[in-house]
């Protein structure tokens, strides 16, 4: 504490220190340390500390995979579930103006859509506890 004090009253850094000998148990003293400035150049040698990057979560394991088009008032829907899949297609006010249940989410199923409003809708598929959605624009 008071080399800290003394290093802040003299204006120095705590990250700079003076060269000081220190006594061995035998009586000795040690080479005197040197001074050493904190890294701040790219170099190998002296480059400075990163912190590491932050983890990247898992993938989730209960999620589907849905790819969505809309083309000429038909959509078409897809997953990568092999089994039963139920299509429910909402508005932005996420009220569902559509539900389909496709025997096979890898088999794409196509939906008329040509009585919808033209905007952007939500197509969300489920199949037991795995879900999927994907965004879609229809009648633009």
């Amino acid at each position: 504490m008071k080399k800290l004090l003394l290093l802040l009253t003299c204006g120095l850094s705590p990250a700079f220190s003076f060269a000081q000998s220190t006594i061995l148990p035998t009586g000795t003293t040690a080479p005197p340390t040197t001074a050493v400035a904190p890294a701040t150049t790219g170099t190998p040698e002296n480059a400075p500390l990163i912190a590491p990057a932050p983890e990247t979560p898992a993938a989730n394991p209960n999620a589907i995979k849905v790819k969505a088009e809309s083309v000429a008032g038909r959509l078409t829907v897809k997953t990568d579930n092999p089994g039963p899949t139920r299509v429910e297609v909402s508005d932005v006010g996420g009220r569902p103006v559509l539900t389909y249940t496709m025997l096979n989410g890898q088999i794409p199923a196509t939906l008329n859509v040509s009585q919808f409003p033209a905007g952007a809708y939500i197509v969300r598929c489920t199949a037991y506890e795995k879900t999927g959605m994907r965004r879609v624009m229809i009648g633009q």
